[in-house]
């Protein structure tokens, strides 16, 4: 007898009519003839989260009636962290994230355990008390959540697990959250109130948008007087990589595929940046030349003059930055946001972006000054792109309007 080709199906019964016993139970099948005339079946269950042809690739290297049967069963939720960790191939600070979150927060949970163990309620459960905790932000919640995610999804795709416990569950809830924009006499105020030797940090934050790190990592080279540009291409880098302390790297804090980006400085920042350098000449400093996939230590190195130091005759710091300077500083003003809390120095960045936004200036080019793509300035500011309905509406209509002819026979 001739052998039947394998048959692959899956359920086609809608999800709110899924039966609480028995009946379908959601999941990918083969049915299969053997060369006796034997009849067979495998499945793997909807739950487990493979798409058709990843199942597939399972059943066919299924023995008929068979489950597959995980790898090293015993391995730990830590263990395979770890291993996990050692793999990543993101940036070094993303990778640094990534361990924090698994060192503080998911091992302690879950470190444990053993990944096959690990269970959906378990898992549905945890997500609950996150949620519940008022330590912890919500924001701060969904990254634990998506580093735990990204952790089991590896398991499974290299054989250490049969089912994803995370399948199907909803993660903590984030609500929206608008950034906070300073007022032009916020910004000002907090110029005039800063000490005066750093006054003209937070002006790059609502003058041109910088980072902090990036704004922490000015130099004389990119300052063009003549053409009143600020060319944005180094940041200070405080992490594990460079001992914890801060080192002047020739890199954006965005991506390691944009070099620089360029910004026109208005003439009171000129101003400001010139009576800085005046009276607080910049020093010389090791430049890291950061190139794709090598570390600090391999990376060439050169000498560029920063213009913001700390009375200890370090490069600036966010830690000594935020806590002795730029909160202090907002308390005196007594400057919060709606939740009663201090917007942070990223909040200026924001104010420069909705400014430019709100007063027409179009999404590529502040996308550029920024160096933001236009799919994230979309993203994040789309309440305000979506204002320009009222601010440009009445000239759209102007221009597709019919056509105003002539009355035939009228007085010249």
């Amino acid at each position: 007898m001739a052998r039947k080709p394998t048959v692959y199906k899956r359920c086609d019964c809608p999800d709110q009519d899924r039966p609480k016993k028995g009946g379908c139970n959601h999941s990918w099948s083969y049915n299969r003839t053997n060369n006796q005339g034997n009849r067979t079946r495998a499945t793997i269950p909807d739950s487990v989260g493979l798409t058709e042809a990843q199942a597939q690739g399972i059943l066919d290297g299924m023995t008929p009636g068979t489950a597959p049967e995980p790898k090293d069963t015993n391995v730990k939720f830590r263990q395979w962290a770890a291993d996990w960790l050692d793999r990543r191939r993101a940036k070094e600070t993303t990778v640094e994230k990534y361990e924090i979150a698994v060192r503080l927060h998911l091992n302690p949970r879950w470190g444990n355990q053993r990944l096959r163990t690990i269970e959906k309620r378990q898992v549905e459960t945890w997500v609950q008390d996150m949620e519940a905790n008022e330590n912890l932000a919500n924001s701060t919640a969904d990254g634990h959540w998506k580093v735990f995610k990204m952790i089991i999804k590896d398991a499974l795709q290299n054989g250490k697990l049969t089912s994803n416990p995370t399948y199907e569950v909803d993660g903590p809830y984030v609500s929206e959250s608008r950034p906070y924009v300073f007022t032009p006499e916020e910004c000002w105020a907090i110029y005039d109130e800063f000490p005066h030797r750093y006054r003209v940090i937070p002006m790059l934050g609502f003058a041109c948008g910088t980072r902090q790190a990036e704004a922490f990592g000015v130099c004389t080279d990119v300052i063009d007087p003549s053409r009143r540009l600020l060319t944005v291409r180094r940041q200070v880098l405080k992490v594990k990589e460079t001992q914890y302390r801060p080192r002047l790297v020739e890199r954006l804090k965005t991506s390691p595929r944009i070099s620089s980006k360029t910004v026109p400085m208005p003439s009171y920042l000129h101003e400001a940046l010139e009576e800085h350098m005046a009276r607080y000449p910049p020093q010389p400093t090791e430049n890291i030349i950061w190139e794709h996939k090598k570390k600090v230590d391999a990376c060439k190195r050169s000498t560029a003059h920063a213009l913001f130091w700390t009375p200890y005759n370090n490069l600036m710091a966010g830690n000594y930055f935020n806590d002795g300077l730029w909160k202090p500083t907002l308390r005196r003003l007594g400057i919060k946001d709606e939740n009663n809390e201090l917007p942070t120095f990223h909040d200026l960045r924001h104010t420069f972006i909705s400014t430019c936004l709100q007063n027409g200036i179009p999404e590529h080019t502040v996308a550029a000054w920024v160096g933001d793509s236009v799919e994230e300035l979309r993203r994040t500011y789309s309440h305000l792109l979506k204002d320009h309905a009222d601010t440009h509406g009445a000239v759209a209509a102007r221009l597709t309007a019919r056509p105003q002819h002539a009355v035939v026979g009228a007085a010249a």
